[in-house]
């Protein structure tokens, strides 16, 4: 290896907390990859970032890792941006100074991330954008995808107007990462299937908007990973067991798992998702319906993936380890897993 390709790094951005972080590393390890962790939540107490310019305007960037050697922005050939965390500051802070420091520290790593020229897997912007779950329907209709008749509102007489028109099961969904941080009973929230009990309170949504939709018939739910140009498929078969029937989060490792040829049509379709988001990795949910029909539900741009791996033996991991590897250079050297 020359000189120049030791400096080419991989910087992953996530926290200490990210078992799928924890699962990559080992690999990049074991084919001697150069690689920093950046965990977000070190900046600026444990970490130190410095961006100099001079009059003409040409910059340099340094970043310093805890036990990681100092590294700059032009040795860094690619980011796999996966769950950072907010910055750790002193708790003592008045709540005053906490919240200037707070921002003041999301802007520099903001304006950072603006200085590295370099594939990002995938940058912030991308992954925020890709996130709206309208906008994901929009863009999957206009490609071709099916999806659930929908409605999203706070509006209740609109949301009774939608339940009765279908005429039919409806499940109810969140709009962003369903998940409440209360520290009495913290918890992920679910897709539910809508009752009458849900339908007497549904008032309530006045309060905060609502996505709603047709409930789609199941064969098995698909996990589609796609990295860079290559698409993985794993079925879920989560009308297995009856807690899983209507969200196969919760109890995904104990329903079956099976790898799954898709159709070229939607392979094609689920690649121009992603390149139309800018997106080189996402992980895309669909319905495969009893009598055969691919039903888009939704896109996450930063989803889970270890897991299918583990249990379908998919090369998820190979794939994102080359895409990272390669960066923006199609003659980048590759790295034996031997």
């Amino acid at each position: 290896m020359t000189s120049k390709e030791a400096s080419r790094v991989i910087l992953v951005v996530s926290t200490k907390y990210d078992p799928h972080v924890d699962f990559l590393i080992p690999k990049l390890t074991e084919r001697h990859i150069p690689f920093l962790r950046f965990n977000t939540e070190d900046f600026p107490l444990r970490s130190q970032l410095t961006v100099s310019f001079d009059e003409s305007g040409h910059y340099r960037e340094r970043l310093s890792l805890p036990n990681s050697p100092d590294t700059v922005g032009e040795d860094i050939i690619s980011v796999w941006y996966r769950r950072p965390a907010p910055s750790e500051l002193p708790e003592e802070f008045p709540l005053a100074v906490r919240m200037f420091a707070e921002e003041e520290t999301r802007d520099t790593i903001r304006g950072f991330w603006e200085l590295l020229d370099c594939l990002w897997v995938n940058h912030p912007d991308r992954i925020r954008r890709a996130n709206m779950k309208i906008h994901q329907l929009k863009v999957a209709g206009q490609l071709g995808l099916e999806i659930p008749r929908t409605i999203v509102t706070n509006d209740p007489e609109e949301a009774n107007k939608f339940i009765g028109t279908l005429r039919g099961p409806i499940v109810v969904k969140p709009l962003s990462r369903g998940y409440i941080d209360d520290n009495d009973q913290p918890g992920a929230i679910y897709t539910n299937l809508i009752e009458t009990k849900h339908i007497e309170q549904i008032h309530q949504i006045k309060y905060t908007p609502s996505l709603f939709q047709e409930y789609v018939p199941k064969d098995v739910e698909l996990r589609i990973t796609v990295v860079g140009n290559q698409i993985f498929t794993a079925e879920i078969h989560s009308q297995q067991k009856e807690e899983a029937r209507h969200d196969w989060r919760r109890d995904a490792l104990a329903l079956e798992h099976r790898e799954h040829s898709l159709p070229d049509d939607i392979k094609l379709k689920c690649i121009q998702l992603t390149k139309t988001f800018g997106l080189e990795f996402g992980a895309i949910d669909m319905i495969l319906t009893p009598d055969g029909r691919y039903v888009f539900l939704e896109i996450n741009p930063n989803g889970q993936w270890a897991w299918i791996e583990e249990l379908t033996g998919l090369p998820i991991s190979e794939a994102l380890i080359g895409l990272l590897v390669q960066g923006n250079d199609s003659n980048a050297p590759s790295y034996s897993s031997s």
